[in-house]
């Protein structure tokens, strides 16, 4: 008995090394934006990071974008709400518009996606973190969609391209991540 808790033991530190270690790893900035359809954008997000991304963990550069698009994502919406707003009475350009709102606000929508993603990167459940942000990424390529079936207005087309921009150097860092 004491044999087989000796191991157990053993086996758990270490898979909470190695856990520590991928949480602890730095990959340089330039090395995840050359897989960013927008390097620049990926490079400017980034390193708009306060204190800057150089030599810092994935984690925190996780954290980081999954904050920002969280943040961007809650702009997005109400931005959404006002040009509801103003439409007035025109039904089809309310039915574009209301299916990005709906993408964004659900309860498996884009920001709760963002919330439970940020949970899993705490806790270090990567693989449930890539599958929350490749469905945020569905939800805004959606919007774009959407968006793009009818003329609208060209902030929130622009707006919901940054967010497209951001969850994918998002969705880079959580693969490294989860495979290492």
């Amino acid at each position: 008995m004491s044999h087989n808790t000796s191991l157990l033991l053993v086996l758990l530190l270490v898979y909470v090394s190695s856990s520590n270690s991928i949480s602890k790893e730095v990959v340089e900035i330039d090395v995840i934006c050359q897989k960013a359809s927008n390097p620049s954008y990926c490079s400017n997000i980034l390193n708009s990071k306060p204190g800057g991304a150089k030599c810092v963990s994935l984690v925190d550069l996780a954290d980081y974008i999954i904050d920002a698009l969280i943040d961007n994502s809650t702009n997005t919406n109400m931005l959404i709400s006002r040009l509801i707003d103003q439409i007035g009475n025109n039904d089809t350009e309310i039915n574009y518009y209301s299916k990005c709102k709906s993408n964004f606000i659900r309860v498996d929508g884009v920001i709760y996606k963002l919330i439970y993603a940020s949970r899993d990167l705490t806790d270090m459940q990567y693989p449930a973190m890539v599958k929350g942000i490749d469905i945020v990424m569905e939800y805004v390529l959606e919007c774009i969609d959407s968006l793009h079936q009818h003329k609208t207005s060209p902030l929130l087309a622009n707006d919901v391209e940054v967010l497209r921009q951001g969850i994918q150097v998002l969705q880079i860092i959580a693969k490294y991540l989860n495979y290492g």
